[in-house]
């Protein structure tokens, strides 16, 4: 058998970022077919007027803004003209918007150290209004302030709870001081991979990070994640706050992959304990920790399992194994403690192309996003469990792994690699082109997005 890291290293691709390169500037492309037309929406230039701070802030504060509102999902931002920022800044409802395309007319207004929003729906003649929203001149907090303002909008829109206000983990991998070493860090960032910020401080190597769940209204305050601090890699459980990593399981044997339930009670990882690359399953409680013995839940002779990730019910487990021959993705029913595991049914889901890996399961349960190689390429495809098919989301050069998705089932990040190294990537299904989200030097990998705080598991 191959040894456990080379098999690993297949499955989670952990060399392949200096092994494609494509031209940064390559669009990369979505391919699948939707139904969604979005929704044109006329926003003027911010009303300054009476506002505290100097026109060149404002103008930093509106492109953030116009980010969010242009990569929601459900809207498209109409092309400015002076005619209709007039006609937006009288309030006229009777000028014939439909006639230019347009469905909503939002209007932001600078007030002392605030700002104000006013949303026209054309179909309805209706007004809503968005209560001043505080600013303090400091961009960090300021640029946050304006994700709440484009959330509060969509919601006022849709109903529904938008992802401009929530934050993705992921790592970024450097040269270190001494030649031929590499270091790794956890960094979490706002969705746009803005406000960027080091978690983790441990100079080593850490890998593959995973928010843990939050309690309903609550925000996410941990994260699992993999580090080889001590040689062996081993789980950590850390504070967002701190970084400051501890234990998660003093089991043997290498450790790999951690992933967590919605419903927060229970660890899937891997393990070579066995003398082979297996899925295991933990028992587990945000206050306490681990509880009690992890057991197996999936092995197969002379194969490596990897990547798992739960359904958002928990009670079905998506995984890579490479037990017929190369590795593709699997769902199956989690089994209790003490199941003959020889009788285990699972389902294979990638059928198309022979190697896939990193399942991620979207929230509402629909839907199963993992790269595969495709035309000798790893590209983002997505399984649809409500019409039993594979699609394939990205095209285009540069390999594309590890996507994760948002809380609205709808965005995915991924990072893929160019001439500069490993980048994220934010896409989503009804828009036909993902927009790169970080820069700077390093190889950035493994994103994780946030939980929804409003959907978390009780």
């Amino acid at each position: 058998m191959l040894s456990f890291f080379v098999l690993l290293g297949a499955i989670l691709s952990f060399g392949s970022i200096e092994a494609a390169s494509s031209a940064d500037n390559e669009p990369i492309h979505v391919q699948l077919e939707t139904d969604v037309k979005l929704l044109p929406l006329y926003m003027p230039q911010f009303s300054q007027d009476h506002s505290a701070f100097e026109t060149e802030y404002l103008q930093e504060l509106e492109k953030i803004l116009n980010f969010d509102l242009s990569h929601n999902g459900m809207v498209a931002l109409v092309k400015r003209t002076k005619q209709m920022d007039d006609l937006a800044s009288r309030n006229d409802i009777a000028f014939p918007w439909k006639s230019h395309h347009v469905a909503y007319v939002l209007k932001v207004c600078g007030n002392d150290k605030s700002l104000s929003a006013q949303i026209l729906s054309i179909n309805t003649q209706m007004i809503k209004t968005i209560d001043s929203v505080p600013l303090s001149g400091d961009l960090r907090f300021d640029r946050r302030q304006i994700h709440l303002l484009a959330d509060s909008v969509y919601r006022s829109l849709f109903g529904q709870d938008g992802i401009a206000s929530t934050h993705i983990l992921y790592t970024i991998k450097t040269k270190g001081t001494i030649p031929n070493l590499w270091i790794s860090e956890v960094y979490e960032s706002d969705y746009d991979g803005g406000n960027l910020r080091r978690i983790t401080q441990e100079g080593g190597y850490c890998i593959t990070p995973c928010y843990i769940p939050p309690k309903a209204g609550s925000a996410s305050g941990g994260f699992f994640y993999v580090s080889y601090k001590n040689g062996q890699p081993k789980i950590f459980v850390a504070s967002l706050k701190d970084g400051i990593g501890r234990r998660f399981s003093f089991m043997r044997g290498n450790q790999l992959m951690p992933v967590i339930s919605s419903q927060r009670d229970k660890v899937a990882f891997i393990n070579d304990i066995t003398g082979n690359p297996d899925l295991f399953l933990q028992p587990f409680s945000p206050d306490v920790g681990a509880m009690g013995k992890p057991h197996q839940i999936f092995s197969h002779a002379q194969a490596t399992q990897g990547t798992p990730a739960f359904s958002p019910d928990g009670k079905r487990i998506a995984f890579v194994s490479n037990k017929d021959g190369s590795p593709k993705v699997y769902v199956m029913d989690i089994p209790l403690p003490g199941a003959n595991l020889k009788h285990l049914k699972v389902k294979l889901v990638s059928k198309t192309n022979r190697e896939s890996s990193a399942p991620s399961w979207s929230p509402d349960g629909t839907k199963l996003a993992y790269c595969s190689m495709t035309d000798g390429v790893r590209q983002i495809w997505i399984y649809d469990f409500e019409k039993n098919m594979e699609r394939q989301l990205t095209l285009g050069p540069g390999n594309k792994e590890n996507p994760a998705w948002a809380p609205n089932s709808l965005h995915l990040v991924f990072n893929s690699t160019g001439k500069s190294g490993s980048e994220l990537y934010l896409v989503n299904l009804n828009q036909p082109e993902a927009v790169k989200i970080t820069n700077g030097p390093g190889e950035k990998r493994f994103p994780n997005w946030e939980p929804s705080k409003n959907s978390a598991a009780r």
